[in-house]
């Protein structure tokens, strides 16, 4: 009802000032305050010594704002005014200030059908309504930011697995904007080599949640053209964990996958180029350890040692660049076979207690663990573990080694006393030429590649690969591969 035909103010007075809503009743077309409820006032920015004057000279900062007039035409009219998310500036503790109010006015009216007063109810909206603003706002600003780095979006329904791709996603794969792309066409425009891997990936997101980053060539659905892509995303849940929807980002970077593959095949070459004098260098230096009688030069006898330890460094260095290089160039393959880890991390710790003098090295736990893997890459894995190990722990401390099984995975562990790993720092150890900035670090020979390519070893017999430690207590290395 827009029009309330009540005239005796006392009656309604008791109504309004227990009402949890804000509520004022204005009387004579001046519009004299009568009753105002502490909601009101509190809404207003005033106090109850509005009660008795005009509302023109009760909030006078809004006298150049068109309320005088709206109470005036429902004066005159006798239709009641409504407002949704109206703006109201009003000056709290000396502040002038913007407000949102869902308000209506309503005619009071005689038994006669005269109006005689106008009731105003209001709700105050200002947190609801900028809250909406902001995120309208931040919406603008990535749809922007968006555009701006020419990405595309997409998104895939939970329950359907309907697509729905951005223009720009659509025009990354050869499609015009008016082309239907589901899931089915983008999957089938996906390299071959890399195909089943992103649709296992996306089916894996959907089942148990995460999030996806991966890399990988598409063809142009029109010209065939291969362009490189790198897309990530995430799953969308409701409030009770059911999945909504996967969705994201999709970029183009062939060109720097481009300059990449440039760059890996000059270190490839460059590497190549370096073995083979590396390895006559070798053989001459253990050619001159044979041939000179132990004891006769000491001095001579240690620096053709050390030489040689140098060129084992530098020849594992080598070694490293290469299979850096074929991984990124999608070159490397794995050489599976089946073999007990706890025989080959033997092995290994064996051969390095061999030459290095200066730790110690303990094999707590040795579980039987069968495993189908390549067993030269994940010997290089453990080795990696081991030579960090040596070279970020004091002299004469104990370096601890565990082969546990667990569940269908077996998890080995390496564990040092040495100056340990930041939490900030932790995340990124496995990236590629990531060096800790630390200034005992600065002193220790190394490119950042160790651990980068043992936790893609890892990640080809998909497994995981991690660190635990506190800063200046030690770091523990673990990976986890599935049993056979």
């Amino acid at each position: 009802m827009d029009t309330i035909f009540l005239n005796d103010i006392e009656a309604l007075r008791a109504i309004i000032e227990e009402s949890p809503m804000p509520i004022g009743l204005f009387a004579g077309r001046e519009m004299r305050i009568k009753v105002a409820n502490k909601a009101i006032q509190q809404a207003w920015g005033k106090d109850e010594s509005v009660i008795g004057k005009t509302f023109h000279d009760a909030i006078p900062e809004l006298n150049d704002q068109p309320f005088d007039k709206l109470l005036d035409d429902v004066y005159s009219t006798g239709i009641a005014y409504h407002a949704t998310e109206d703006r109201v500036d009003i000056i709290v503790n000396g502040r002038l200030q913007i407000f949102y109010f869902n308000f209506t006015y309503k005619p009071l009216k005689d038994k006669e059908g005269n109006v005689w007063g106008v009731l105003n109810t209001a709700t105050d909206v200002t947190e609801l309504v900028v809250a909406r603003k902001q995120r309208e706002e931040a919406e603008e600003r990535l749809r922007m930011a968006i555009e701006s780095a020419e990405l595309g979006t997409w998104a895939i329904d939970a329950t359907t697995h309907e697509t729905f791709p951005s223009d720009r996603t659509k025009e990354l794969f050869g499609l015009n904007c008016d082309e239907e792309m589901g899931l089915d066409t983008s999957l089938s425009l996906i390299d071959e080599k890399y195909r089943d891997y992103v649709a296992t990936t996306i089916e894996t997101a959907f089942e148990k949640g995460g999030s996806y980053d991966l890399e990988y060539p598409i063809h142009d659905a029109k010209t065939q053209r291969e362009r490189w892509v790198r897309t990530t995303g995430k799953l969308y849940t409701d409030e009770n964990g059911k999945p909504l929807n996967f969705s994201g980002i999709i970029m183009d970077i062939t060109e720097r996958k481009h300059n990449d593959m440039r760059k890996n095949d000059f270190i490839a070459m460059v590497s190549h180029e370096l073995k083979t004098p590396l390895t006559s260098i070798k053989s001459y230096i253990q050619l001159l350890i044979n041939k000179i009688p132990k004891g006769n030069d000491e001095f001579l006898n240690s620096a053709l040692v050390k030489a040689d330890r140098q060129i084992v460094k530098m020849t594992k260095m080598i070694h490293g660049f290469l299979d850096m290089s074929k991984l990124e160039s999608g070159k490397i393959t794995l050489s599976r076979e089946e073999f007990n880890l706890c025989d080959l991390l033997n092995e290994i710790v064996a051969d390095v207690r061999f030459y290095t003098y200066t730790h110690f090295f303990e094999i707590y736990r040795q579980d039987n663990a069968i495993v189908y893997a390549d067993r030269n890459k994940i010997g290089q894995v453990i080795d990696n573990f081991l030579s960090n190990a040596i070279k970020y722990s004091p002299r004469e401390t104990v370096i601890d080694i565990n082969c546990i099984v667990i569940d269908s995975n077996v998890q080995i562990s390496v564990a040092d006393k040495g100056i340990g790993v930041k939490p900030k720092d932790q995340a990124k150890v496995f990236d590629k030429f990531y060096r800790v900035d630390n200034d005992i670090i600065k002193t220790v020979a190394g490119f950042g590649i160790g651990l980068y390519l043992a936790g893609e070893i890892i990640h080809l017999h998909n497994g995981k690969i991690w660190v635990e430690s506190e800063e200046c207590e030690g770091a523990t290395f673990y990976f986890s591969i599935p049993l056979a």
